[in-house]
């Protein structure tokens, strides 16, 4: 199998440099809109986010899939959409993340080895009761055995392969968002983690996501770009000028008010002091923290690819080594002898 690098350069080529062409610098927009060359989905260079059409689903299993392609393994998924994996894939290298790899086993680790590649953010959007809601996509996962909410999850851009017919895996297996490792999805997450069916850990959440059939997007963003559309960052106060707060917790109401269904209400003194102690405590190392957390991604990174490189050197050895054990053995076997046929009797033949 070859890897999807060769064949997206020419989705794009094929794709997007006619549209470039066509179009005046000026006037080219940051967002693509769904339809037209990338059918279902919606890419944002600037913002750097990829959005997704889809369609929640019902199913009552163990969970192998967060989203899958209209009309594939519907069964084990969350979500289904009829986004091209390709695409998508292609959308994604838009916005500026490069595939890492997906899973592999090694021969000569005798092993799986966990897939790579850019951090993933994914958050779903939807209309309830006429407001738009965004909720990110874990939450709509829990635990099969405690029901407890699946906890935050960062997936990656492993980028699927192209197999020996040159077509790319993803769009002929559907497996477009993984909740466990599959060496032909595009999305995987970045730990190994079995997809037996004995070892599948989640399930769908029905008490938090919406019912099956609600027309859903899919937000596809690289981890941390939305850093500056937090809202704690966005309420932030200036920490030279802003008061000390104070822990007073403020007195109960007497009485709930109309529609609660108790007296209980949240320390909102306490919770913005809170707030307000983290912005002075950790805001102002913003700069350092991004630093260092880039250094971090970019030395793994290539630590893990210099790994898979000798990797992939070790296991040529252990093929060859395998190949000549082999051959050894078929020398070295002794093989009963065939018996001679016996004479012909007399009369016979």
């Amino acid at each position: 199998m070859r890897t999807a690098a060769a064949f997206i350069v020419l989705v794009l080529a094929a794709i997007v440099l006619p549209a470039c062409a066509n179009a005046q610098p000026s006037e080219t927009p940051a967002t693509l809109p769904a339809g037209g060359a990338l059918p279902h989905l919606q890419v944002d260079v600037k913002r750097r986010q990829v959005r997704v059409d889809a369609e929640t689903l019902a199913v009552d299993a163990p969970l192998e899939f967060f989203c899958v392609t209209s009309g594939t393994n519907e069964h084990e998924s969350v979500i289904r959409s009829p986004v091209k994996p390709s695409q998508l894939h292609l959308a994604l290298v838009m916005i500026g993340l490069e595939p890492g790899s997906p899973m592999q086993y090694s021969e000569a680790a005798r092993k799986w080895l966990p897939p790579h590649g850019p951090p993933l953010q994914i958050t779903m959007e939807y209309e309830r009761d006429g407001e738009r809601v965004s909720v990110p996509a874990y939450r709509w996962m829990r635990d099969i055995t405690s029901k407890n909410p699946m906890p935050p999850i960062t997936w990656i851009f492993a980028g699927s392969r192209v197999m020996e017919d040159g077509k790319y895996a993803a769009d002929a297996t559907g497996y477009v968002v993984s909740v466990v490792n599959f060496d032909l999805t595009m999305i995987d997450i970045p730990e190994v983690s079995s997809n037996a069916n004995e070892s599948l850990l989640w399930e769908r959440d029905p008490d938090v996501m919406p019912p099956a059939g609600t027309m859903v997007t899919m937000l596809i963003e690289p981890a941390g770009a939305g850093a500056a559309k937090d809202p704690l960052r966005g309420a932030a106060r200036d920490s030279a000028t802003a008061p000390e707060p104070t822990m007073a917790r403020p007195a109960a109401p007497a009485t709930a008010p109309l529609g609660a269904l108790s007296d209980v209400a949240a320390d909102e003194t306490m919770i913005k002091s809170l707030r307000a102690r983290w912005e002075q405590a950790v805001s102002p190392h913003g700069a350092a923290l991004r630093e260092a957390a880039q250094t971090h991604y970019d030395v793994i990174n290539q630590l893990r690819r210099e790994q898979l490189r000798i990797i992939n050197e070790a296991d040529k050895v252990q093929r060859l080594v395998d190949e000549l054990e082999k051959s050894y053995q078929d020398l070295t076997t002794p093989r009963p002898e065939v018996p001679a046929p016996s004479p012909a009797a007399p009369g016979e033949g």
